[in-house]
């Protein structure tokens, strides 16, 4: 069959970011033998009629529609994609007639919900490359694919007396062997106006943080790809795009014990000369796990801490206490590796108290940079949703395609001016929500002058904490005006 793939997401801040995912789907397609092409609407500038250009040209058979984000997940900067979504699926639907079949991390959260608003044909939820696989099987056979595990049928659709299940010609697991086909894509041009290229090494997410969606899409339980193999790809990298910074894209890079020290071995063992960073937890992060990750090339470790304060820990799900994150964080320091602290305030439980807490943390930890996220995204299926559905402050109807956030009540009149205030004190934060981290023009210019890596490393230079400081000079005291693209619950 001839597959048309298409990346939809355009968003370019903080950085556009390769779609990893989709280029997996296109390896194993090809691996089926299906002819594939891809459109990638995140540089164009008109990205609906270059889409008519590949339908034209191309004649697809079938049409591969990777959503990657619901929105922007900050309050009240909100930046809901679902416009952006529906005219794409509009433009497809009027330019050909090939069914259109919908997939990635934001429709997997809300595959019903965007099945009956988008008009998909299909949907494929969670990991794509075995089902989608099995999809296209069907379309080519004239079968229904109804029955296949993870395939969403259009609203109304029902299943055949004798759906069609097929097994692949070679089975394709992910974590054996394949590789994205980056080659399909314009991987140096997401280097360089990206400032780093992605690998991912693991799938999965034991741990219980009770906003997290990662257990529901990729599964609750690690599963490992080979460390000679993570270190035989980046290899390959290198000698196919040059020398460049990656981004481990696991949910965390260092978690389960044994598997990153693995890898840094074999980067080690091999010589390579890498410049990597990561999403990391303060579990079991400990001065041999930091020694040995920037030995292998670590610059820069994003600490998923979400708070400084052990009650306020504890109600978010998180599986440490305030004494191990800041170890972590020391051990980090100590090791020479720059760290970015994101943390989280607003969640269910939070008090004016738990806030000085963790902001004085901060200050004594003195990371490289802190983001500070303000209120909590709400999706479907997290235990924070399903706690506060059951507890009556949610209701059923508040969680889908708009953007839906928690403040807790008590502490949402303070937190706008306080956090602002404490941005202007220290110089290296950033709010999402409250303040445009970087401007389109100054990220395009840093790439531009070759400032390669996470832009939060910039934080530790003087100057540009100076330059931070200024969007803070006059803090906004409310959350602003009110959108109707987002709600508050």
């Amino acid at each position: 069959m001839r597959v048309l793939l298409i990346s939809a997401n355009r968003e370019q801040i903080p950085d556009p970011i390769f779609p990893l995912g989709l280029a997996y789907i296109a390896a194993a397609a090809r691996l089926q033998g299906h002819s594939v092409q891809v459109a990638d609407l995140c540089f164009g500038r008109r990205p609906l009629d270059e889409v008519c250009r590949h339908i034209h040209d191309f004649r697809p058979d079938a049409i591969g529609v990777s959503l990657r984000n619901v929105d922007n997940a900050a309050y009240p900067r909100t930046v809901d994609y679902l416009e952006l979504h529906r005219q794409l699926i509009d433009t497809l639907h009027d330019c050909g007639d090939a069914p259109v079949i919908l997939g990635g991390s934001a429709f997997s959260i809300l595959p019903e919900a965007y099945m009956q608003t988008l008009r998909g044909d299909w949907g494929v939820r969670g990991e794509g490359e075995q089902v989608f696989c099995h999809l296209l099987a069907a379309l080519q056979a004239g079968q229904s694919a109804i029955a296949v595990p993870g395939v969403i049928a259009p609203p109304g659709e029902q299943a055949d007396a004798a759906p069609f299940v097929t097994p692949l010609k070679d089975p394709v697991s992910w974590g054996s062997g394949l590789r994205p086909a980056r080659s399909l894509f314009d991987y140096a041009r997401y280097v360089r106006r990206g400032g780093m290229g992605n690998v991912q090494t693991k799938r999965g997410c034991m741990f219980k943080c009770s906003y997290c969606t990662y257990p529901l899409l990729e599964g609750r339980h690690f599963r490992c790809r080979e460390p000679r193999d993570v270190v035989d790809e980046l290899q390959q990298l290198m000698c196919d795009y040059g020398q460049h910074p990656v981004f481990f894209v696991d949910s965390i890079l260092n978690f389960p014990r044994g598997h990153l020290e693995a890898i840094c071995e074999e980067i080690l063992r091999r010589r390579l000369k890498l410049r990597w960073s990561c999403y990391a937890t303060p579990v079991k992060l400990d001065r041999n796990q930091a020694r040995l990750m920037a030995l292998a090339g670590c610059d820069g470790i994003e600490l998923g801490t979400d708070a400084v304060d052990d009650g306020q820990l504890q109600r978010l799900g998180k599986s440490f206490d305030a004494g191990v994150a800041e170890r972590a964080n020391r051990y980090c320091a100590e090791a020479g590796l720059k760290v970015c602290q994101t943390v989280l305030f607003g969640a269910p439980g939070e008090t004016r108290h738990s806030i000085r807490t963790t902001c004085e943390a901060l200050r004594r930890m003195n990371p490289t940079a802190v983001v500070a996220m303000t209120g909590v995204r709400l999706y479907p299926g997290t235990p924070l949703t399903q706690t506060l559905l059951s507890q009556g402050r949610v209701n059923q109807d508040d969680i889908g395609l708009l953007p839906a956030f928690y403040i807790e009540p008590a502490v949402a009149s303070f937190l706008p001016a306080y956090l602002q205030q404490q941005a202007l004190q220290a110089g290296n934060w950033v709010l999402p929500g409250l303040a445009a981290p970087i401007l389109p023009r100054s990220q395009r210019l840093l790439r531009g002058l070759g400032i390669s890596g996470p832009l939060w490393r910039l934080l530790q230079q003087r100057w540009m904490r100076r330059f931070n400081r200024l969007r803070f000079n006059q803090p906004n005291t409310s959350w602003g005006v009110p959108s109707q693209r987002r709600k508050v619950v």
